[in-house]
């Protein structure tokens, strides 16, 4: 996700935060210090609520975090790379790079998370009753029977059949094993999510006419989920036009390279003239790095005529490749995680051309209008 800041690494997974998790950090933190703390602890001093209600929401993401954990680690396991997981304003979300290819590993993946959250629920409940119970009006027993609840409500919430919800992706992965069909259960599995959105989006209306303006919180979250299942559908149909399609049928092989003298200014005028996003910088016909015009901008303009492209070029050494008989699922999922526009063709360690966003964006558009 973009606006997030990197916060650190568990079991090598990158965790980040979005900036937007601020924001519900602060209202959770609000709305737990001002209502839920004074009425459970009535006398307790307002620094005390304060404080409370900042280490149960921190708690809360960490729940989450646990949840997204218990995703990744079951992803891993069978062989999906995950390549970080970002905490923001509606809780968490892996950034698993493509999907499972049966309907058990999808089963697993989606069941782990809220599997997850049932045992935190458990467990915090099991800590409570251990401290005494509604006997004990302790600040530590608010705090536990808090994250008890939440964690429960947080499991339920994610079992709804909704797509992309976890409840959603089981719900798919039964249709999956089912029928067979993958891209069916896809579209089944989003439908059911957008009409339990829609629910939750008139629902939310209605309660803010009868509770006030919080209910509207409830149609926001419908609107969230309505946005995703309508992209999670676009983005498996967007795989399904892509898959048993080759790299080498779409990739761009009369492609022009420069040498590592090159100036920016020439290798900017070869990339115009040639109409590439890229430029391959090569040497004895070895391939040294690539140019790219998010490196010319990165650079000064005033550098442009005398600055060589060696000294700007992302090194092959760190380049993402394709090979011309992998699928162009490969290719838009390398796109998509790394955030390439371009990815060169390379084949018996030799460059066989470059296949770009444009290209993969053509093919589609070419094979739905033969479809229709």
């Amino acid at each position: 996700m973009r606006s997030s800041f990197k916060l650190g690494r568990i079991l090598g997974i990158e965790i980040r935060i979005h900036i937007s998790w601020l924001l519900i950090f602060a209202f959770l933190t609000w709305s737990l210090a001002a209502g839920y703390f004074p009425s459970l602890l009535p006398n307790s001093p307002t620094i005390e609520y304060w404080i409370l209600g900042a280490v149960s929401s921190i708690a809360l993401f960490a729940s989450v975090l646990a949840h997204e954990i218990g995703h990744s680690i079951v992803a891993r396991r069978n062989g999906i790379p995950v390549k970080d997981i970002t905490l923001f304003i509606f809780g968490g979300a892996s950034n698993i790079t493509r999907e499972a290819e049966s309907a058990g590993a999808e089963f697993r993946m989606a069941f782990t998370g809220p599997l997850v959250s049932f045992i935190l629920g458990g467990l915090f409940f099991a800590i409570y009753f251990l401290a005494g119970g509604s006997g004990s009006k302790t600040a530590f027993n608010a705090v536990m029977v808090y994250l008890g609840q939440i964690n429960l409500i947080l499991g339920v919430f994610n079992l709804l059949p909704g797509f992309p919800l976890d409840g959603g992706r089981v719900f798919r992965s039964i249709i999956w094993k089912i029928n067979h069909d993958a891209m069916k259960a896809t579209k089944i599995a989003a439908t059911t999510g957008q009409v339990i959105a829609y629910l939750f989006i008139f629902g939310g209306i209605a309660m803010a006419f009868v509770i006030g303006i919080s209910g509207l919180w409830l149609a926001f979250i419908g609107w969230f989920l309505a946005s995703a299942a309508s992209a999670s559908l676009q983005q498996s149909v967007l795989l399904e036009t892509l898959k048993g399609v080759k790299v080498r049928e779409i990739a761009g092989s009369a492609i022009e390279t420069g040498a590592p003298s090159l100036t920016i200014e020439q290798a900017l005028s070869i990339m115009l003239e040639s109409k590439q996003r890229a430029l391959p910088v090569m040497n004895n016909g070895r391939m040294l790095g690539l140019v790219s015009m998010t490196d010319i901008k990165r650079t000064a303009r005033d550098n442009w005529p005398v600055e060589t492209v060696d000294q700007i070029m992302t090194p092959a050494t760190s380049l993402k490749i394709v090979a011309p008989e992998e699928d162009l699922t490969k290719a838009l999922e390398l796109m998509q995680s790394e955030g390439y526009n371009q990815l060169p063709v390379v084949s018996g360690g030799q460059l066989r051309g470059l296949i770009s966003r444009s290209d993969l964006l053509n093919y589609i558009q070419l094979k739905h209008e033969v479809a229709r």
